[in-house]
């Protein structure tokens, strides 16, 4: 319940971090199962709660999605909660952009490359990045 009470995790998070503590698997099945039915364990409630924390971070949809498929959140919640084409990653990768390189445009290809890499690393997609980047560059 310590656990629990910090922040929310899945249920896979959650059973591999206990089950180096406990010698019965079978017993700490049984205790997840009854966390779910009291609700007090929620897959759904960890992906949102997720997806929102890396969003405010500047994480992209991309990095979100290989993180919580690592975490056991199952490809209907990743749906629910994370859809690549809104609008709304697109506001944060130009306040992303905004942040860490300000309003100018990159000077050379060096530099533009650079840039494209940290946002790839930030997970998001060569898409958005062109798009964002070509909006930043006067015309």
């Amino acid at each position: 319940m310590d656990l629990l009470a910090r922040r929310e995790h899945s249920r896979q998070e959650l059973l591999q971090k206990l089950q180096r503590r406990v010698e019965n698997i079978a017993l700490l099945e049984a205790s997840l199962d009854s966390l779910v039915e009291d609700n007090l364990l929620s897959d759904e409630r960890f992906c949102e709660a997720f997806v929102r924390s890396r969003m405010n971070n500047g994480y992209g949809p991309v990095r979100i999605k290989a993180e919580l498929k690592a975490r056991g959140v199952s490809e209907q919640w990743l749906t629910q909660y994370l859809n690549p084409q809104a609008d709304d990653w697109l506001e944060r990768l130009a306040e992303l952009v905004q942040r860490k390189f300000g309003s100018d445009e990159a000077p050379d290809l060096k530099s533009l490359a650079k840039r494209q890499r940290f946002l790839q690393q930030r997970g998001y997609t060569y898409e958005q990045i062109n798009r964002v980047l070509r909006q930043n560059k006067p015309d």
